[in-house]
Order: structure tokens, then sequence, then C-alpha cells
């Protein structure tokens, strides 16, 4: 029965295991991400059915230089501009600007660093933009794969912690050299293969390993 007992649950540990909360990773906060805070009530300038955007650079939460404002380029309604918008219905363009952010985390030594910024091609524009992050002076720009006009694709940037970077803020920097850069869903990560798991993660690793243990005992006494 003990037997009987140890292999039903054995899969559910494991299982429940696969499911537990890890702690080699964790989001760091970025305010306004995918842009859907709005200024003042709604866009100001009309482009289309659905469709709506600023030119004051004003971005809450982010700080802006040069030509820069919100857009509804209006899917599904309109597709004149984009196809679709990868989260909510509001994105960030600059045209020869840039939108930044300084997160609150600092840099750390040896920690991975993630950015992954949603990037879109304009049907009527070709310009992708850049997107990078900022830290101790250095840039490090995000690469991917560029989406056909009209559709959006994941940039992503990698940074690990060196020793002359620790304590440095760290800021996400979205620019276009002409028009017109597009963004949307932009996220930050950080996580480290030194992290200790959590309470929860290792008790269930420990009772998996021990029902393992006297899984294999049990068959090698069958044996004898």
């Amino acid at each position: 029965m003990k037997l009987l007992a140890l292999r039903v649950a054995l899969p559910l540990l494991v299982g429940t295991l696969s499911l537990a909360p890890s702690s080699w990773a964790a989001t760091i906060t970025v305010t306004n991400p995918s842009f859907e805070t709005l200024p003042n009530g709604p866009l100001p300038n009309s482009c289309g059915t659905g469709c709506a955007y600023s030119v004051d650079g004003v971005i809450p939460g982010w700080t802006t230089a040069g030509d820069t404002g919100l857009f509804q380029p209006g899917p599904p309604a309109t597709t004149t501009f984009l196809n679709s918008v990868p989260d909510g219905v509001t994105v960030a363009y600059a045209n020869a600007g840039t939108i930044s952010q300084t997160v609150g985390t600092l840099v750390q030594l040896g920690v991975v660093y993630t950015l992954t910024v949603d990037v879109g091609v304009r049907n009527d524009m070709a310009d992708p933009g850049t997107e990078a992050l900022v830290i101790n002076g250095n840039t490090i720009f995000a690469t991917g794969v560029l989406p056909t006009p009209g559709n959006f694709s994941t940039f992503t940037a990698t940074y690990t912690g060196l020793a002359a970077d620790v304590g440095q803020a760290i800021t996400i920097q979205l620019s276009s050299a002409s028009k017109e850069g597009v963004f949307d869903n932009v996220q930050l990560s950080d996580s480290t293969p030194s992290r200790v798991p959590e309470p929860a993660s290792m008790t269930l690793m420990g009772l998996a390993t021990l029902a393992g243990a006297i899984m294999i005992r049990r068959k090698r006494q069958a044996k004898i």
C-alpha cells in the first residue's frame, strides 16, 4: 500500500513542483508599459474611424525629447496604419525623437536584465526605430526580426551586471531617427542562477527526492 501511495504521490509532487512559483526570475516595474495611461482624456487629433494621436510628447511615466506622442491606430475599425496592436489600443511613437524611462532597480553583479519591446512597422512608413537599455553610459541595443508592414514583432536586449556597473541606474530608451518608430508592451525582467528557490519550492523538491529514494529502495528489496 505504501509503495502504491508513493507511485501516486510522486507524479503529483513533480507536477506541483513544475507549477510552483520560481524565484529565478522577477519582473521589474515599468510605469505605463503599454502606453494605455493617457495624459488628459482622449487623444486630441483624429486620423480616421477609431484612430487618434497626440503630438505634445506627453507620455505618462516616460521622459520624451523631440517629436513623440501617443497613437491609437484604430484596429480593427481602421487598418490604414497598423493591422493590430499587441496590448490594448495605444502605442507610443517617435519621429526623430526619444522616449525613455529610468526604472527603480539598480544594477547588481551577475544579474541578467532582459528588455522586450513590441516593435511596429507602419503600412506607410518603414522606420522601426531602436530599442535599448542604457547603463552607465553604455547602450545595449535590442535585436529581433523586423515585422512585415502593418505588424509587430518582439525585440530583445540582454545585459549581465558587471562589477563596474553595480549600483548604476537602468534606463529604457526607445528612439527613432526618422518617421516613425512605433512601440508597445515594454517589459523588463531580471534573473540570476544564484538566486535561492522559495521555501515552498525547496519543500516540494525535498519531498519529491525523498519519494523517489523510497521507491528505488523498495524496488531493490523486491529483487532480493
